[in-house]
């Protein structure tokens, strides 16, 4: 079975039949072909699912520390699968016809052909054979049966293959092509491929050899001292030696070297054992959790094998510790010895950690996007490329909030109005200009500011009033003071439990008919200065009920405090927030990780990328564009229609839940859950606004692709965002369950009794294993046959129809 690539970011999958048809048939698929093969622009291409026919891959670690099933050479499983990749075709059909007509594809093995989405090549995917040689040596003993040039950037065992249409696929083996695995090739040639050894195996030459071979000819005829090239024999020999060789290299450094370092200071005298252990885990961080490899590894060490020699089961004990929970940041002691050995350590800078997500296609596309939907420009102008994702999410958040009075129908429990809810951080190192997403609040939120205003004077006013009671004895002598009922929308976070719900409940207004809770809306330049808060006082249920507002949920209070508000009410707040990557862990991490924050979250990234312009663009009309809108969102009510959405939001989770099913991926299903949310809560607001002519003359309008397009582009940025931040920790999550809730069988001695009987037995033997009376035997005896566990075969003498009791 072979794998795929979603993003060349992510961790390769593997893939089943129906993913595979369900992949080359979807619309994104058909649109990206077509705009590339028009444009020729590569960013279409890469945003394609990859097909890798040739390998697998074992666990490894990213360069960030993420792990997963890398596109590695060095983690490489071979398929028995081999590639060719015939390019620069006038007329692909044209050639794929005389294959058919040089070759009898079934016969030679042939599983796949199909043209590449250029529109100017062919794949060929076919079983590899031993007797050829290596991946490329296939290549090129395959291409000669067909007619064709094999491209030699492909011999790596790693090389990717994008995805095709089916209207391009000329040839298929489906019988074969979804389940062929060669174990005797992989077997023969993983080592070699782990160790970067992807050179022909056999004399086959390159179209680079017969340069080389070239040029030695030349100069042989005037040096009769010039080298022959080496033989078959000699190329077995190097390759033999290759595969034997299990020292393999970290950062170009050979791992011996990495662990002799290690090793300083270590005792081995009587704690070999222990020892193995720790190295083990250590060599995770290296190698990702592949305890064959890890074996291999340590097998090198003298004392090690010694321990093998004792009867020590070191892939025993290497296995053990491949379950271990992973550390935020890699032990002290392997970053020690990495930098005594000069390996690199990878402690790199924060802009490089973001480099695992696909920042330049996410600004790419919201750039091209920017020219189709209103505020975009604004909002994107004098803005880093790598932060416009942030500012999306941000100013939506803030567009959609003020569109309070206005609900939709999902696809999921249709029957109930959603509001758009946001729970949005935006994350970044220090100095990162977060202030950004602090001046669109003022900008965009503006509606609402000025609206409490009115309502905080009111409230001051009265608390003024009832200190000058405690103080003026004429004051005293005035009527009743009555508190105001006010339903102040903005909340900062000194903010008392009380004071929120007693203004969330009077922010009611009737819409339609039907009385609508208007949602509160938090905004704070420090996540810290949040969590702080969350500490105590009378802000310390903030937690459950930031749980509680991504979907309205119901909550309550009865306390005997006379201030306090007593009964349920449903939970209506945005709340908007940028902090550091630190405040973000003590936010959110591996300890409560499940109460569900992290998925109700969007986390973006918000990278420390590039100087701030000196010069940079003024544009007067942006802040009054950006008001204009945000007072005209503020005024939508009633249901806007979404079916389109609808239709994007379900095809989009179900072929990435299919996939999660397949893996079996728990941690990849808990984060996919509430994604669609987002692609519609941050797409809706521009799709509005796209739209605005047509929405207040008919109070409705028609979704078009490049609206279902920012939808798409919403979801992936929340998906890969999750993974991101949350992915590892959902992992780990799932795998700590696994192990505390696993049921403890144990054997009773009544069950042991049982097994040690024959399987016919006298009424003696019963009353010998059971070491009972002859009275409780004939009991038990009656018992079994009652219960079908035995059955009589004549006096005194039974069959047990189990062999276990249940």
């Amino acid at each position: 079975m072979f794998c795929y690539q979603q993003r060349l970011n992510l961790p390769t999958r593997a893939i089943s039949e129906a993913l595979f048809w369900g992949l080359v048939r979807a619309p994104r698929t058909l649109e990206l072909i077509e705009k590339f093969r028009a444009t020729g622009d590569p960013r279409y291409k890469r945003q394609l699912e990859a097909f890798i026919f040739q390998a697998t891959f074992g666990e490894s670690l990213s360069k960030g520390g993420t792990k997963g099933c890398w596109r590695k050479q060095a983690a490489t499983i071979l398929t028995g699968l081999a590639v060719i990749d015939a390019d620069h075709l006038d007329d692909p059909q044209k050639t794929y016809e005389v294959m058919r007509e040089l070759a009898d594809f079934d016969k030679e093995g042939i599983l796949l052909v199909y043209i590449t989405p250029s529109g100017k090549g062919l794949k060929i995917v076919f079983k590899a054979r031993l007797e050829w040689g290596n991946l490329i040596d296939n290549q090129h003993a395959m291409a000669r049966l067909l007619g064709v040039e094999v491209d030699e950037s492909g011999k790596d065992a790693s090389r990717m293959s994008f995805i095709c249409r089916e209207q391009d696929i000329l040839f298929i083996n489906e019988k074969e092509l979804f389940t062929y695995e060669n174990p005797e090739f992989a077997a023969r040639y993983n080592e070699a491929y782990r160790n970067g050894n992807s050179q022909p195996t056999n004399g086959t030459l390159t179209h680079s050899d017969n340069q080389a071979l070239t040029q030695l000819s030349h100069k042989s005829e005037n040096n009769e001292n010039s080298l022959s090239l080496p033989s078959r024999r000699d190329n077995d020999s190097e390759r033999r030696q290759l595969s034997n060789q299990a020292l393999t290299h970290y950062n170009n450094v050979p791992l011996t070297k990495i662990i002799d370092a290690w090793m300083d200071g270590e005792e081995l005298a009587n704690n070999r054992h222990n020892t193995l252990i720790k190295l083990a885990s250590h060599l995770r961080y290296l190698l990702g959790r592949n305890a064959k490899h890890i074996t291999e590894v340590v097998m090198q060490l003298p004392w090690v094998k010694a321990l093998a020699d004792e009867g020590e089961d070191v892939e025993g004990t290497v296995k053990s510790v491949m379950g271990w929970r992973f550390t935020e940041r890699r032990p002290e002691k392997l970053v020690a010895a990495l930098r005594r050995s000069g390996a690199e350590v990878s402690t790199v800078p924060p802009d490089d950690i973001y480099a695992q997500l696909p920042l330049d296609d996410w600004a790419s596309q919201l750039s091209e996007l920017a020219e189709a939907f209103p505020c975009m420009k604004e909002l994107f102008l004098n803005v880093h490329p790598h932060k416009l994702p942030a500012v999306l999410f941000s100013s939506a958040a803030l567009f959609g909030t003020l569109m309070t009075r206005s609900w939709y129908h999902f696809w999921y429990e249709p029957e109930v109005m959603r509001r758009l809810n946001y729970c949005i951080f935006i994350i970044g190192d220090p100095g990162a200009g977060k202030n950004v997403i602090e001046k669109f609040y003022f900008k965009i939120a503006d509606p609402i500011i000025q609206a409490d205003k009115g309502m905080i004077e009111a409230v001051n006013r009265y608390k003024e009033r009832r200190t000058e009671r405690t103080t003026s004895t004429k004051a005293q002598k005035d009527e009743a003071l009555k508190k105001p009922v006010v339903g102040i929308r903005v909340h900062p976070s000194r903010t008392s439990t009380g004071e929120f719900i007693r203004h969330m409940l009077a922010a009611e207004e009737t819409v339609d008919g039907m009385p609508m809770t208007l949602h509160m809306l938090s905004f704070d330049s420090e996540l810290d200065n949040v969590t702080k808060n969350n500490k105590g006082g009378d802000w310390k249920d903030r937690e459950i009920m930031e749980l509680k507002a991504f979907h309205n949920e119901q909550d309550g209070q009865m306390y005997a405090n006379q201030e306090s508000v007593t009964g349920m009410f449903n939970v209506f707040w945005n709340f908007i927030y940028t902090g550091t990557p630190y405040a973000l862990h003590r936010k959110v991490n591996q300890r409560n990780f499940g109460t569900g924050m992290s998925t109700r979250l969007a986390v973006i990234p918000l990278p420390d990328k590039g100087m701030a312009e000196r010069h940079q663009e003024v544009n007067p009309e942006a802040n009054e564009t950006l008001r204009n809108w945000a007072y005209r969102l503020d005024k939508v009510s009633g249901e806007i229609p979404i079916e389109a959405l609808n239709d994007e939001t379900y095809e989009w989770q179900s072929r990435h839940l299919e996939i999660a099913e397949f893996n079996g991926d728990k941690a990849d299903r808990t984060l996919l859950k509430r994604i669609p949310y987002y692609g519609i809560g941050v797409s809706l607001p521009f799709i509005l606004m796209r739209h605005w002519d047509e929405w207040t003359k008919e109070h409705s309008f028609a979704i078009d692709d490049t609206d279902r397009r920012l939808c798409r582009l919403a979801m992936e940025i929340q998906y890969g965002c999750q993974h991101f931040f949350f992915g590892e920790m959902a992992f780990n999550y799932f795998e700590e369950q696994n192990k505390e809730f696993v049921v403890r069988k144990r054997s009773s001695r009544y069950e042991d009794c049982f097994r040690k009987l024959p399987e016919e037995f006298t009424t003696q033997q019963f009353m010998e294993c059971f070491t009972v009376s002859q009275q409780a035997s004939s009991k038990a005896i009656t018992r079994f046959l009652e219960d079908g566990v035995v059955q009589k075969v004549k006096y005194g003498l039974y069959r047990k129809t189990i062999s276990e009791l249940p």
